[in-house]
């Protein structure tokens, strides 16, 4: 084992697990390596040396009924995050993952290890109750949007900006020439993506919706559906939750180049939003949970959107299709007037831009390694 100073790292999900890896990549260049890294995280951050714990894979809950039969698994995870604290770590750095991750916060506080938050809970959509578990529990606080840091400012509590590690990991490409070429797309044809999420009940529950959609707007319009999987789900569940009246083309590891080049994208609410957004491809926003999990969270959510794209751009830019909404005619509905209306899809591309301004400059995880490292620096060692 290292001798190593060693630091606990938690990411619950995909989007988490690249932007964690990109942090555990500056951290260790500023420090020259100082640091041992362990947690919970993905293929990405294993790939840049953080010993895994738990893999994302197993952490994927959706929803207050899958938390519940999943309780005694959360319960072994969270003793084993705090065994770790307990032979010693320098600090904790939390990524993003709230419900699961405050509860770190707490435990970590209470053990005296210093909690560094990378990724803001979004508390300025879900009420401001857990403000003061932030205040009480969290010692480095970086935001990746300038709202977010006047959010703080307004409760009393100081966060770091760092911009967002989008604007580093997604790499626009000139032209779609060799997207095409590699995938035997016909030049001209319109791509229309279909991205349901990394979580196995997100594809469980959004794909066959947005693959009927498609399967009907194919009847009338000439585009070509193609799904964005996740490396981390298996085929098998994709074989099993699509229409078996055609072929339906894939891309894996890709993602970032089926939003770019696709026309117009069907996209689970969250990041991947956020994503498309920034790359300006119009969209419509699909999500849908339990029943009671949705009757929860609209007690608790304080915003009219959910979408990160529109709460960014501070307006409907882009609809979204949430729960009793989403549903195959809405879909076919919704994606037709982009399809159809040329002046629309303009105008929702030229919206989307703002969401490039508002994301700040390159260089976000190397400006958040030096708030941790700094940090690092100046806290007293027991």
């Amino acid at each position: 084992m290292s001798g190593k100073p060693k630091i606990l790292i938690v990411a619950g999900e995909v989007s988490g697990d690249h932007h964690a890896a990109d942090l555990v990549a500056a951290i260790q260049a500023r420090s020259g390596n100082r640091y041992q890294f362990l947690g919970i995280g993905g293929d990405t951050m294993r790939g840049h040396g953080v010993e895994l714990l738990y893999h994302i894979s197993d952490m994927a809950f959706l929803g207050i009924a899958e938390i519940i039969r999943h309780l005694p698994f959360i319960k072994q995870v969270k003793r084993d995050l705090q065994t770790e604290m307990k032979k010693g770590v320098e600090a904790v750095i939390l990524v993003d993952y709230p419900g699961f991750n405050l509860r770190v916060a707490r435990d970590a506080a209470e053990l005296g290890v210093p909690v560094i938050y990378y990724i803001s809970p979004q508390l300025w959509a879900w009420g401001q109750k857990r403000v003061e578990k932030v205040r009480r529990y969290v010692d480095l606080m970086l935001v990746l949007f300038r709202f977010e840091k006047d959010f703080y400012a307004g409760h009393g509590i100081e966060a770091a900006f760092v911009g967002h590690p989008l604007v580093d990991q997604i790499r626009p490409e000139e032209n779609d020439r060799a997207f095409r070429e590699e995938h035997g797309i016909p030049e001209g044809r319109r791509i229309l993506a279909l991205l349901p999420g990394s979580r196995k009940m997100e594809v469980a529950k959004l794909l066959p919706i947005m693959a009927e959609s498609a399967r009907q707007l194919c009847e009338e319009y000439d585009v070509l559906p193609i799904i964005g999987k996740s490396s981390q789900l298996p085929q098998a569940l994709y074989d099993e939750v699509l229409p078996k009246d055609r072929e339906w083309q894939t891309v894996t590891g890709q993602t970032h180049r089926l939003m770019q080049h696709a026309y117009l994208a069907m996209v689970a609410s969250g990041t991947a939003t956020l994503e498309t957004g920034f790359l300006q491809t119009p969209m419509m926003v699909c999500y849908a949970v339990a029943p009671l999990t949705y009757y929860f969270g609209r007690m608790v959510i304080k915003i009219p959107n959910i979408a990160l794209a529109n709460i960014v751009l501070g307006k409907a830019a882009v609809p979204e299709f949430i729960q009793k909404d989403l549903n195959v005619p809405n879909l076919v509905r919704g994606a037709g007037r982009f399809l159809r209306d040329e002046g629309y899809y303009r105008s929702v591309r030229e919206d989307l831009k703002g969401i490039r301004e508002a994301l700040g400059e390159p260089g976000a995880s190397q400006r958040a390694a030096a708030e941790i490292v700094e940090f690092l620096d100046i806290i007293p060692r027991t």
